[in-house]
């Protein structure tokens, strides 16, 4: 009888590139994200950042132990699940030990985590990547991490905008305009802060460009990979 369903396993050197580990063929296999608000090719799974990036445990068992005993939360909600995927802007607290960490992509296009003030957990970036029409008449907008909220006509898919946590409530507007400036989160470039110059359509269907300024330097990159952030925002080097 053929295997019905997905793999509930994951080989660690087949893990997504998402996931910054380095000792892929020191053992065999990792913990898989569950389905939740970020795809697995872009996500880690909360176990894997507790133990092998934020190192607070040594071990897959301390990790689910910490993890039961209620001491982390994401977007200010506690979680349980080791399995639970953590992606992009995602903002990780043990208000135990008084860390908070927000989640970012290095230049090799890897998620990692960036520690940052208390007071800086109080809000998150999303990026607007859906709008449509709702009963009466309402504009509901999806985010890039599955969240989904009623907003309006001036915000646009490709923009980003600030929520409050853990109600996510919209706070501010950024909108994907020229002078913006975008945190770009896939592609060779990725991991880079730029300044949007102009956004250029392409016939054939294939994907809207984006000429970007990086300091002195400009180049061309896919629009979709262009993450609006405040001028506040900080990258890891």
């Amino acid at each position: 009888m053929g295997k019905r369903g997905e793999r509930k396993h994951l080989k660690r050197i087949a893990s997504p590139k998402a996931v910054p580990i380095h000792d892929k063929k020191k053992h065999v296999w990792i913990t898989k994200s569950s389905p939740g608000p970020h795809p697995k090719k872009y996500a880690i799974p909360l176990g894997i950042l507790v133990r092998d990036i934020l190192k607070l445990v040594r071990t897959a068992k301390e990790a689910r132990s910490v993890l039961s005993k209620r001491l982390v939360k994401v977007d200010g909600k506690v979680r349980v699940n080791e399995k639970f995927p953590v992606g992009l802007m995602d903002v990780l607290s043990i208000p135990k030990s008084g860390k908070h960490y927000r989640i970012s992509v290095d230049r090799k296009g890897r998620l990692v985590s960036v520690e940052v003030k208390e007071a800086d957990v109080a809000s998150k970036i999303l990026k607007v990547t859906g709008k449509h029409v709702v009963r009466g008449g309402k504009i509901n907008l999806t985010f890039h991490d599955g969240k989904n909220m009623l907003g309006d006509n001036h915000v646009m898919v490709g923009d980003s905008v600030v929520v409050s946590l853990p109600a996510a409530k919209m706070k501010t507007h950024l909108k994907r305009d020229i002078g913006s400036h975008c945190l770009v989160m896939r592609g060779k470039h990725a991991g880079t802060i730029v300044k949007l110059k102009d956004i250029m359509e392409r016939k054939g269907g294939k994907p809207s460009e984006a000429l970007v300024q990086d300091g002195k330097e400009e180049f061309v990159t896919v629009a979709k990979y262009l993450f609006v952030v405040d001028e506040a925002f900080k990258v890891d080097k």
